[in-house]
Formats: structure tokens, C-alpha cells, sequence
């Protein structure tokens, strides 16, 4: 009866000897951000080949990967969205609850957002909470895939128009006078600096809390994990898109599909900022925005050498000094 339990005690011990050990050798890359190029940035390439790319990064997203995955990486995300909103300060009546909007910018066909709205709405419910309200929201609306997703859910919306993720609606929810949360996930280091900075600077003044997600960092560990990206979707594709013949001729016909991931997952490596340096654009550093604070945390969505990273900020009616 007790031999299973010791089994798995034992198994768990080793699994974090070797995830201490590698991140004992992992570290910053120098030299900086690097901005380069990702294949789904361009113009060029045919938007079949970016609607497959987005559809298998999605699918990375929302399915658990044996042996390798505790848990799907949206599910992480929505376990961070629920701890912003958790600790933030009802500052209007204490005796209610706060209503809140969730603002998905860069949402394309929707990636991850809907499964994180799902989950978070499940436990929401489970808790006698009152459900969150998710809106997808892009410069170029995707409304067929949006219109599809929102049919599913009753708290998931969308935008209709383009949206700016540099000048965002004040209120994206008229009907509601709760606050709002901008949601970025795997989106920002598509930026420069320039309009980051601007970006984050307008996201202070329109919501009350934000989430910067990252699958990755510029760090040596993540790297060499997008270095097997190729390999894990001529492992994959197969599973997640059994009947999608351009999916399997883009993967095992032409390789299109594993090149352009590994390269763009080594590029968004590469883009991806340190909290030091999404503190500078925000300008934390200049005595500014007293009434924020800020943090950052990591998630182990791939063991041993996957990590989510979590960039977020909570406005506050006072921060302690």
C-alpha cells in the first residue's frame, strides 16, 4: 500500500534535483534585447501559413503535454489572472464584490484567452463568485473566429472595430462599471521599445490591473528549449491536427510549419524584456505611478525547462514605503 506513494515522493525529488541543477547553469544572454524579425510579423507570408502558426500556438497553449506537463500553460495563466484580481483592493464598497473586465489585446483568431476565460469562469463559479468578462480585441479583428469562440461562452465577447493596443478604449465595457484588466499574452515583445513605452503608459491610465504572459525568456535555457520546437510539432501536429491536410502537409510534407516555429520562438527569445526593463518603459524608476505596484513571477509550465513569466500590475489607493 505504501510503495506507490514512496515511488512517487522519490519520482518528485528527482524532478526537482534537475530542475534546481538546470537552473543552476542557466542565465541572461548578453548583449541586450535584440528586435529582429518573426515570420508571422511579415507582410509577405501567406496568411494560410500564419492562421496554421497561430492554430498550433494555440494548441501549445491549451494541451497538456504528457510526462512534460502538469498542466496546460493556460491554465497556469488563468491560476495568475485570478491572483492579480484576488488581491486587489475593492476600494469602492467593501461589501461588495468587484466586477471585472478582462481586455485581450493582439487576440488574432483568439489564441489562448478563450480556455483562460473557461477555467477562470469554472472556479469563479465553483467559489459562489460572480463570472469574469473576457473581450478579445486585435488591430485587424479576426470576427469569424471571434463570433465561432463567443457563441461558446456567454462571458466571452469582442471588440468589432481595430484596436490600438497604444490607445485603448477607456471603457470596453459599457454596460458595466467595474474595472478592467489588460491582458497581453505573448504579445508584447512583438513591440519596440517606442511603443511599448507608450502602450504601457496608456494601459496606467485606462485599467486597474495588468498581465504581461510570456511562454519564454532571453535566457539560455529557453533558447535551446525553442531549438526543439521543430521537433515537438513533427511529434505533435499529428495528434492536434488530425484532419487538417495543410497542417500535416506544412509539417511533414513541407517542414514549413517546425522552421518558422523555431525560428520565431528563438526570435521571441530573443524580444522578450526582463522586469528591470518593462520597469524602465513603465518608468517606475522616475518617482512615477505611486499608486501602482508591480511584480513579477514565474510558472513551470514544461519540467524541466519551460517557465511562464508573469509581468502584472494592481493600482492601489496607497503603497507602502
Amino acid at each position: 500500500m505504501s510503495t506507490k506513494p514512496s515511488v512517487l515522493a522519490m519520482t518528485s525529488h528527482i524532478k526537482q534535483i534537475i530542475t534546481r541543477l538546470v537552473e543552476a547553469i542557466n542565465f541572461q544572454l548578453p548583449g541586450g534585447r535584440w528586435q529582429l524579425f518573426e515570420f508571422c510579423d511579415l507582410w509577405i507570408v501567406p496568411e494560410i501559413i500564419k492562421h496554421c502558426a497561430q492554430a498550433t500556438l494555440t494548441a501549445q497553449w491549451t494541451t497538456r503535454l504528457p510526462l512534460l506537463q502538469r498542466r496546460a500553460p493556460a491554465e497556469l495563466a488563468a491560476d495568475a489572472i485570478l491572483a492579480i484580481l484576488e488581491t486587489q483592493d475593492d476600494e469602492s464598497d467593501n461589501n461588495e464584490q468587484t466586477t471585472w473586465t478582462v481586455l485581450d489585446f493582439c487576440s488574432g483568431a483568439g489564441g489562448p484567452t478563450p480556455a483562460i476565460e473557461a477555467t477562470v469562469n469554472q472556479r469563479q463559479t465553483a467559489r459562489g463568485k460572480p463570472p469574469i468578462t473576457f473581450q478579445l480585441s486585435d488591430l485587424h479583428p479576426h470576427l469569424s473566429a471571434w463570433q465561432e469562440l463567443s457563441a461558446r461562452s456567454p462571458n466571452l465577447s469582442f471588440i468589432p472595430y481595430p484596436v490600438d493596443a497604444s490607445n485603448p478604449p477607456s471603457n470596453p465595457n459599457p454596460n458595466d462599471n467595474g474595472k478592467v484588466l489588460h491582458l497581453f499574452s505573448l504579445s508584447l515583445h512583438h513591440f519596440p521599445d517606442s511603443a511599448t513605452r507608450r502602450i504601457l503608459a496608456r494601459t496606467l491610465e485606462t485599467s486597474s490591473a495588468f498581465a504581461i504572459l510570456e511562454l519564454q525568456s532571453r535566457d539560455l535555457i529557453s533558447t535551446l528549449v525553442m531549438m526543439l520546437e521543430p521537433f515537438l510539432l513533427l511529434l505533435s501536429t499529428i495528434f492536434w491536427f488530425p484532419r487538417s491536410s495543410v497542417h500535416l502537409l506544412l509539417t511533414y510534407g513541407l517542414p514549413v510549419l517546425p522552421l518558422l516555429h523555431g525560428w520565431d520562438g528563438f526570435v521571441s527569445c530573443l524580444r522578450t524584456r526582463t522586469f528591470t526593463e518593462t520597469m524602465g518603459l513603465v518608468g517606475k524608476g522616475e518617482g512615477r505611478h505611486e499608486d501602482w505596484v508591480f511584480g513579477c513571477e514565474r510558472r513551470l509550465h514544461t519540467w524541466p525547462l519551460g517557465y511562464m513569466n508573469v509581468v502584472f500590475g494592481k493600482k492601489v489607493a496607497a503603497v507602502d514605503k
